[in-house]
């Protein structure tokens, strides 16, 4: 049984990775933690790393110049972290048909049959790319994502074979991943690793469908046996607030390595936390209240064994800048687990996905897409279908625990903003982590009461739908809700316009009001 794990790697997949100073602030912070890899994360980084064809006439000098400079920069990036014990990998789609590719190959867009498709890549791997790579030598690997297959074109079984040939003569490692979120993925990556020899490494996210808190492990963490697996967590939180709001995960992280280590033993090689994401660049994760979960991810891949609460304590002292006592633990601790179940109960149904990406749905389709789509399946919830078809009786009595859940979700926003309160007056920090508490915790309250009306009237359509006279609800009670969601959508428009200065330009994706109110419209359209 192994108590650490090998690889720490951190991955970044911003625009910023372009930007020197702020890798520079997510080395240090990887130094402070003991992460021992950088992963750059972009999804044509292949097509960006490749010299233009002899075809390409149009734009060809700024493209060759736009060329080179990725490779000094990421260059002197391989220098700069080596200095630290850093390794670096890359990572992008193994067939990317980009708008860059198009560009660099403009005979590309002739290529009309699979034969032809795959001499292209062929060659773009072994030619094009291989020059690439030498110039790279400070690169441990590769981490490729499958793309979905599309018809008339090359399939990645054919194709990926070369591009593991090219890595393997330059002596560096291939990592296949696959990045789709729906059930052919993990068809997918099978058929992928079956062509591919045994040194391969695979990387799967620790949760199948994007990482939501509370669901369980993704099942192929079990399978794919004798392959040297990575773990994958998105510590940004895509599917739990973009950083914005309070997510604690500690306990679930640790839970979740410890069964994965158990099921692995040897073959879990690596750990890969997500600092952002490529759609919304100019958030930080590192400054944000949910650092504690980098932070942990960091220490439990070095002691997966370690107490949770001994990590959270580390974490804590850093962000207060002062010895942290037993009460100021406690207190502290109390307000971040709670923020656990809350998360868990505020965007869903009875474990049932209401949320896209963390935002309302736009539309009741939408809605009805997410809750039947994804179900959290643990002991809290029977997997059971949401107001099942020709089936009243059990539609309200799942309407009435839907009202339960939105009490205890309502009860756990206000009692957490009340125990902030009492916290940023009674523990010394400095005026800016006081701000920065304040503003999260702001947050959560209109956050439940957004997704308390957006519940309801969902539920309310769908019961209304499938049970007509039987479900207990009346056309004029979901009138009613619906207005209330249009007004609510009005006041969380005032909110941001009075918080614009002093909350982070994205909030307004995350609570966008035109949502609500689109989905007020459906509601009375459908």
């Amino acid at each position: 049984m192994q108590t650490s794990i090998p690889l720490r790697l951190l991955e970044v997949n911003s625009s910023l990775i372009w930007h020197w100073p702020y890798l520079q602030s997510v080395i240090a912070v990887m130094v402070r933690d003991q992460f021992n890899g950088l992963v750059i994360n972009q999804q044509n980084l292949l097509s960006l790393l490749v010299s233009p064809s002899i075809y390409c006439q149009h734009g060809r000098e700024n493209l060759l110049r736009e060329r080179q400079e990725h490779l000094l920069y990421l260059q002197r990036l391989c220098r700069y972290c080596r200095a630290s014990g850093i390794g670096v990998w890359l990572q992008g789609e193994a067939l990317p048909r980009d708008g860059k590719i198009q560009e660099k190959y403009p005979e590309y867009a002739l290529i009309e049959n699979i034969s032809a498709d795959e001499i292209f890549w062929k060659n773009f791997y072994q030619q094009d790319l291989f020059e690439a790579l030498q110039q790279l030598s400070g690169i441990d690997g590769m981490i490729v994502n499958l793309p979905r297959h599309q018809p008339y074109k090359a399939s990645w079984v054919t194709t990926i074979p070369y591009l593991y040939q090219t890595l393997r003569s330059l002596g560096k490692k291939m990592v296949l991943r696959d990045y789709m979120e729906d059930e052919a993925a993990s068809w997918q990556l099978v058929n992928a690793l079956q062509v591919l020899p045994p040194d391969v490494r695979v990387s799967i996210k620790a949760v199948a469908h994007g990482y939501r808190p509370g669901f369980v492990n993704n099942p192929l963490l079990t399978q794919l046996e004798g392959r040297v697996k990575w773990i994958e967590f998105d510590m940004w939180g895509l599917e739990y607030g973009w950083t914005l709001l309070p997510c604690y995960l500690l306990e679930e992280i640790q839970g979740r390595l410890s069964w994965v280590e158990s099921m692995a033993g040897e073959h879990l090689e690596a750990i890969t936390g997500r600092l952002s994401w490529e759609w919304i660049s100019n958030s930080s994760l590192i400054n944000s209240v949910n650092s504690v979960n980098l932070h942990g991810l960091a220490m439990f891949g070095r002691e997966i064994f370690m107490s949770e609460k001994q990590a959270f304590h580390c974490w804590l002292t850093d962000m207060l800048e002062h010895k942290v006592g037993t009460a100021e633990l406690n207190t502290f601790h109390q307000l971040y687990t709670c923020s656990y179940e809350w998360m868990r109960k505020t965007p869903y149904i009875l474990g049932h996905v209401l949320h896209h990406y963390s935002q309302v749905p736009e539309s009741y389709a939408q809605a009805v897409k997410q809750l039947q789509l994804h179900l959290r399946h643990s002991d809290d919830y029977t997997m059971s279908a949401l107001f099942p078809m020709d089936d009243p009786d059990t539609g309200r009595e799942q309407y009435q625990q839907l009202l339960l859940e939105k009490q205890r979700a309502i009860f756990l926003a206000q009692d957490s903003r009340n125990r902030l309160h009492q916290i940023i007056h009674s523990i010394a920090m400095s005026e800016e982590k006081r701000d920065l508490f304040k503003r999260v915790w702001e947050r959560v309250p209109y956050y439940t009461e957004m997704f308390n009306g957006v519940a309801r009237c969902v539920a309310m359509k769908m019961m209304l739908d499938r049970y007509g006279n039987q479900s207990g609800i009346s056309l004029f009670e979901l009138t009613k809700e619906i207005n209330q969601l249009r007004l609510l959508a009005h006041r969380i428009s005032e909110w941001l316009d009075k918080e614009e200065q002093q909350q982070p330009h994205y909030l307004a994706m995350l609570f966008d009001p035109a949502r609500l109110l689109s989905l007020a419209e459906s509601l009375t359209a459908d």
